[in-house]
């Protein structure tokens, strides 16, 4: 990283150096101050998801919580199948699972699968359109540092929509395709059988890879850590805040 930040014109590299710094900053902070372990409470719940499945593989089993907790969730997923076959097939499987896990609303943008980062902003103009009715109280969505680029493009997507609209609220932002630095933890332990369930609703995905195992033995880990079942781990922070993460990664 240093090399290449080295090559790039002083301007760049004076952001991209302040850009770290503030990573390192947040990745240290969430490692010296213990996770916290919240319970759910009910509230207005917008799911941002680049893919469908994403929704239940990082945050189902919160969601399953705040549903119980008589929450309402919509979920919006960004990017379609990878052929118009695909598409309906996931479609479908997406429709089950929304009615297994008691989702209130789900939507499709339609946005190529494995190229949302060339349509952020367009991400972030739908998704503001939204958000600008004021009727969510929370998002979830990827963290910036999610190793997948679409997953990325996605929290990108999320920080343009909210600058736009002008929306403030707590943001959850879930892992899946790489452990983020959690600073919240939710105990699944009592819907982990549910989250399964759903997962393996999404028959077309989870024929060739083992999702179930991975994604609940990722909560299985993050659970030893909190001292329960299964947990699911979590970036939690303020509009604010999320905007500025965001920023300091285009910088790099």
């Amino acid at each position: 990283m240093r090399s290449l930040i080295a090559n790039l014109p002083l301007a760049r590299r004076l952001r991209a150096r302040a850009s770290l710094a503030l990573l390192r900053r947040i990745h240290r902070l969430t490692h010296r101050i213990p996770v916290e372990v919240r319970q759910i409470e009910k509230a207005r719940v917008l799911v941002v998801a680049p893919h469908m499945d994403d929704e239940t593989f990082g945050a189902g089993g919160a969601l399953l919580q705040l549903i119980e907790k008589g929450s309402e969730v919509s979920v919006v997923f960004c990017a379609a199948g990878t052929t118009p076959e695909e598409h309906r097939t996931r479609q479908a499987e997406c429709r089950i699972v929304a009615q297994e896990m008691g989702f209130s609303r789900i939507e499709w943008l339609d946005f190529p699968d494995g190229r949302l980062s060339l349509f952020e902003p367009a991400m972030g103009d739908e998704l503001a359109k939204r958000l600008s009715g004021n009727e969510f109280d929370q998002i979830f969505c990827p963290f910036v540092t999610d190793h997948h680029r679409d997953h990325t493009a996605v929290a990108m997507g999320v920080a343009h929509a909210i600058q736009k609209s002008g929306w403030k609220g707590q943001i959850w932002c879930y892992e899946v395709w790489s452990p983020l630095w959690p600073n919240v933890a939710i105990d699944i332990t009592a819907v982990q059988a549910r989250k399964r369930k759903a997962i393996s609703l999404y028959a077309s995905q989870v024929e060739s890879l083992h999702y179930a195992e991975g994604i609940l033995g990722l909560n299985r880990y993050r659970g030893l850590r909190v001292y329960v079942e299964y947990a699911e781990a979590f970036y939690v922070t303020d509009s604010r805040e999320f905007c500025e993460l965001a920023s300091h990664m285009n910088s790099i």
